[in-house]
């Protein structure tokens, strides 16, 4: 009996050892051995794969979720953003994009340098090399100015977890009124508000942003409310740019083949460089034509890319479109509204929580004042 009841206690304790033992060789992901990409890693990480900390000690380079004693809004940010600056610029998750299209227009401008503006060529040497800066510098800015400026990021909303779960679990939509027109706004389980009228939340950038277009890819950055002109002024200054490219590079081409009795292979294999540069600037003025018009469209009719592509208004009239000239003046002339979200401010509550930023979270408001909630939906559809 005594035996027995030995052993029962000794494969009791064996078996409490081997489970004691699974348990604590149980250790969390290893990232960097899986490759699963972090969703706020530094820039650096995401362009090379390894942080380089002397960048990291200046502070110029930051991303959400980074640990402070005194904490940031733009360090605890639940999005997926890259900030730049302790917060003063914001970009989207991939930098990759930003980074391709500033190469690709700097590596523009110094093949035009080197290998078409020549003494020997042209008379307006300094002249026309001066103008190909300054529309360089124009579109850096112009594209500097579209991908790291807050898009109209829509703050979340910061009351009762238990509270959003049992809203968000009866009612998913509503409908509101402009201009005797009903509107459908939707619930956003993210970031548990109603999102205003041409709102939606982008899945790239995970935040909710207001007058949403498109993500660019190109930009790195959502397209909305807040950059939607200086999307724009890239657009048209990148097309005057390899307008200005391919015209000299053609000139050049032309000249080689007309004094040295060239044909097409020979110039080509004369000058490569400069046939790649009017090859590059004319698939660019192809793509960059076609997203100007398109975009000139959308000004003058007052719609998004978006409600463009899902045809919001094919079966009822635009609510938004208040004639050609005022929509106009709406989308290239009308005093932004500021950031609703202070990325820089000092967040005060103790859990982490974002108290510093004015959450308008469930409020829906109108310029003009013309709108009024209808009814509510309940339904169970999807964002």
């Amino acid at each position: 009996m005594a035996s027995s009841s030995n052993e029962r206690s000794k494969s009791k304790s064996n078996a409490d050892d081997r489970h004691s033992s699974s348990s604590t060789t149980l250790q969390p992901l290893d990232r960097s051995q899986s490759r699963i990409p972090e969703p706020n890693e530094p820039l650096w990480k995401k362009l090379f794969g390894h942080e380089i900390s002397i960048l990291n000690c200046f502070g110029f380079f930051s991303s959400a979720h980074s640990h402070s004693s005194s904490a940031r809004v733009y360090q605890i940010w639940p999005g997926r953003n890259v900030f730049f600056f302790r917060g003063r610029l914001i970009c989207g998750p991939d930098p990759r994009g930003l980074l391709l299209t500033s190469v690709s227009v700097i590596l523009s401008e110094w093949t035009f340098c080197n290998y078409i503006c020549s003494r020997t060529l042209l008379d307006q040497f300094v002249l026309i090399v001066t103008l190909s800066v300054l529309l360089t510098a124009v579109v850096i800015v112009s594209l500097i100015m579209a991908s790291t400026r807050d898009p109209g990021i829509i703050p979340r909303n910061e009351s009762s977890p238990l509270e959003d779960i049992a809203s968000s679990s009866r009612v998913r939509s509503r409908r509101i009124t402009i201009d005797g027109i009903e509107v459908r706004i939707k619930y956003c389980r993210i970031c548990k508000i109603f999102r205003p009228p041409r709102s939606f939340h982008c899945q790239v950038c995970d935040n909710c942003v207001e007058k949403f277009d498109h993500h660019c890819p190109w930009l790195s950055q959502c397209v909305g409310l807040r950059n939607n002109r200086y999307y724009m002024m890239f657009i048209f200054m990148a097309l005057v740019f390899f307008v200005y490219m391919l015209s000299f590079s053609w000139w050049k081409i032309g000249k080689k083949m007309s004094d040295n009795e060239w044909g097409g292979f020979r110039a080509a294999a004369e000058l490569p460089e400069t046939f790649a540069l009017a090859l590059f600037s004319f698939g660019a003025i192809g793509f960059l034509g076609g997203l100007a018009i398109f975009h000139v469209y959308l000004i003058i009719v007052n719609q998004t890319a978006r409600e463009n592509f899902k045809q919001r208004f094919s079966k009822s009239p635009n609510p938004f479109d208040k004639g050609v000239i005022n929509n106009i003046k709406e989308a290239l002339f009308s005093r932004l509204p500021p950031s609703k979200i202070n990325f820089r401010a000092v967040v005060e509550a103790q859990d982490g929580s974002i108290r510093s930023t004015n959450s308008a979270a469930n409020s829906i408001r109108i310029d003009d004042g013309s709108t009024s909630v209808v009814q509510n939906n309940i339904n169970q559809e999807d964002m």
